[in-house]
């Protein structure tokens, strides 16, 4: 293992942790005080990847099963009293009650829910080989179980200050708040445009049908969504952060760190930040692959290494097997976070150049492997690229 000269990152968080990730945090120790392990947890540790889909898939399944009945049976309650009951109460009254009523089944709901997706990604956790402990090279906000928890729980990664890159760099600040209340409101949302499609089909074939009663469907199946891609992400999260691991101690040993040049190491990280900003997201397993490479290659000087333009100054003046291996690293961290956007591509592209389409087809595939719980191949295939020799 590599011994880092810098094993505490100057990171600074610039959003405190939340009362819900602190509930959630003591909640997933809760589950986790009977785990003892002797030893660190490391990718040969880990089950195979015929084992990992087989669980993983079942989780999954049975999370999203439990999900979309909960979201079915805390809405009939208030759609029978919206039913049965309008004409009973006087407007106020009618609408007090149903306000009570929908907002204890809320209540119920998420708590469910939250409960769902905690217990979910703790399994899968401990399915990974999680031993309870926190890593001391990363930031307490990178420790596994609290990045399991704001997975489950639907919270915002925090935003940090790390060798002076931002992820939102090339993200308008109006469009990050459009986003974050549009999200809020998907149910209500998905619910008036269904009942909107849903009454003009009707009007046209003369049908008399009841909408109130299209909640129940709607809020189930949007719960069940959400699950999926809750314990989606889980997994994501949980496979990038063992590869990252596996990726620079096991792949940047000691010996190949004395081969690469100081310009190397520099554009190594100017790659990881540069397609981060791209990504606009301060996903955990990009932004764990920063740190560990930071120390890794001993970085500690702010050079604005998120820049495009520099790192492309960087590759040109890079032989053709640094070429090969920035290039690799970019499609890497293009895929840890299971999405390429738009802008992400159009950098990807420069950055690859004339071989563009060997390396989108490397950074397309490794994100499949990733989504598909593949964790061991997708280490073979990051080392079968990464070490491999170019002339």
């Amino acid at each position: 293992m590599l011994n880092h000269k810098n094993p505490s990152p100057k990171i600074q968080t610039k959003k405190a942790e939340s009362l819900l990730e602190k509930i959630g945090v003591k909640y997933f120790n809760y589950l986790s005080k009977r785990l003892e392990r002797e030893t660190e947890v490391h990718l040969k540790d880990i089950p195979s990847d015929k084992i990992l889909q087989v669980v993983s898939n079942n989780i999954t399944l049975n999370a999203i099963i439990i999900a979309f009945l909960v979201g079915a049976l805390t809405t009939v309650p208030a759609v029978v009293f919206e039913m049965y009951f309008r004409n009973a109460f006087s407007t106020f009254d009618y609408y007090a009650w149903l306000s009570v009523i929908t907002l204890i089944l809320l209540i119920i709901e998420v708590g469910v829910l939250y409960w769902i997706g905690m217990r979910s990604t703790y399994t899968l956790a401990h399915l990974t080989g999680y031993d309870g402990r926190h890593e001391a090279t990363l930031p307490p906000e990178y420790d596994i179980k609290k990045m399991m928890v704001r997975s489950a729980l639907e919270l915002d990664d925090p935003n940090i200050e790390y060798l002076g890159i931002n992820p939102h760099k090339y993200i308008s600040k109006k469009w990050l708040v459009v986003a974050a209340l549009l999200y809020k409101a998907k149910i209500m949302l998905t619910g008036i445009v269904i009942k909107l499609l849903l009454r003009k089909v009707a009007a046209r074939y003369g049908v008399r049908v009841s909408f109130v009663w299209v909640a129940i469907p709607v809020t189930a199946i949007w719960d069940a969504i959400v699950m999926y891609k809750v314990i989606k992400d889980a997994r994501l999260r949980l496979f990038g952060y063992h590869l990252s691991k596996y990726i620079t101690e096991e792949i940047f040993t000691d010996e190949r760190m004395k081969s690469y040049s100081p310009h190397i190491r520099e554009g190594a990280i100017r790659t990881v930040s540069t397609v981060m900003s791209f990504s606009g997201s301060y996903h955990p397993n990009n932004i764990i692959l920063l740190i560990r490479l930071g120390q890794n290659f001993e970085i500690e000087e702010h050079k604005d290494y998120d820049d495009l333009d520099k790192l492309l100054e960087h590759i040109k003046d890079a032989s053709t097997e640094e070429k090969h291996l920035l290039r690799t690293l970019a499609g890497i961290t293009a895929s840890f976070d299971g999405k390429i956007n738009k802008s992400e591509r159009e950098s990807l592209i420069k950055i690859f150049g004339d071989t563009n389409s060997n390396y989108m087809d490397f950074t397309e595939t490794l994100r499949d492997f990733l989504l598909n719980n593949r964790v061991h191949q997708s280490a073979k295939f990051c080392r079968d690229e990464l070490t491999k020799k170019k002339n």
